[in-house]
Parts: C-alpha cells; structure tokens; sequence
C-alpha cells in the first residue's frame, strides 16, 4: 500500500488567532493584513472556535451591524471541528467535506493548537492523492481503506450527530448502532 499522508506534514504552523472578546472590526482587519479568509478563535489561550469571512458578511455586514460593537464571541462558529497532528490526510479531507468547512486547527494530543490545514493546502497536494487512489484502486485497497475510515457526521441508522462514523454496508453507521443492532 501506498505510504499514507499525515496532516501534520502539509498544515501551515502559522495559524493566525484572535481573542474571543476581541471586536469583529479588528479580525477582519487581520484578515486583511495576514491575507486569510479566517482565524482561530482562542479564549485564555486555548483554541475554542474560528471565525470566517462568511461569518462577517452574513451576520454583521448583512444585518447591518457596526463592527466595532459586535465581539467575535457573537459570530463565531458554536462547534470547532478539529484534527489531531497523527491523523491521516485523507481522513481529514473526508472530515473537512462531511461537515461543509473550509479550514480544520490541528491539535496534539494535549489539544494545544499546532497548525490548521485549509482547502487550498489539500489542494496543493491534490495530484500525489489522486495517485495514491489509482495505486490503491488498482490493488483493490479501496474498499478496505473505506471500511477502517472514522468520519464525523450524521448516522445514517439513527440521525445523531457522530465523530466516529464507520461505513457499514455503504452506509456511514455510528458506534452505538453498530453495537446496538449489531452491523
């Protein structure tokens, strides 16, 4: 099999961050300064959320608020997905996709912050993956890849939200249903 690619050799280090009580006005001129479309946001230094360009527009530009008066707090993200610096690219990119976001802070096993891999990065390595897939396609690794795969989402058995989704029969299966009914 291919050698697998882990997050922690593609993300950036340089993750740009801002204060949970810091104003909407001053992250976006950070974004502007740092030329990033978001920011991890931290409170007493640990990594709780990330705020993005979207996040602005849509609910302090779009409803006409003053960014000055509106805190980060106010527009962050409710739920940081997040990556540990062992897991596997592929399984990242699968997690990026699964819950519709465009960057991923990557933690050690501490849970302190050390990088953040955005699209752009897994795009940059796009070709080596698409060559891993042919090689592993054409061993018929595939589908032995699929079914060890973790992905965060929603079970297709009961709808509840899961970080630890396995696919089952081409469905991705929580861990309660799959010992509850056993899959």
């Amino acid at each position: 099999m291919p050698e697998q690619v882990k997050v922690s050799e593609i993300m950036s280090e340089n993750v740009f961050v801002i204060d949970i009580d810091e104003n909407v006005q001053t992250a976006a001129h950070m974004m502007r300064e740092k030329n990033v479309s978001g920011l991890v946001v931290v409170e007493h230094d640990n990594a709780i959320a990330v705020i993005v360009i979207d996040d602005i527009v849509n609910k302090v530009v779009a409803e006409n608020l003053s960014p000055r008066d509106v805190k980060v707090r106010d527009i962050m993200s409710s739920k940081m997905i997040t990556a540990q610096v062992n897991e596997l690219l592929t399984d990242v990119a699968m997690k990026m996709g699964a819950n519709d976001i465009s960057r991923i802070p990557i933690l050690d096993s501490k849970g302190n912050l050390k990088g953040i891999v955005t699209k752009t990065d897994m795009l940059k390595v796009m070709p080596n993956l698409v060559n891993i897939l042919y090689e592993m396609e054409k061993k018929n690794e595939i589908p032995r890849a699929i079914e060890k795969m973790l992905i965060s989402g929603f079970c297709e058995e009961c709808g509840n939200q899961s970080d630890e989704l396995r696919n089952i029969n081409e469905r991705w299966i929580c861990e309660e249903c799959q010992e509850d009914r056993n899959f």
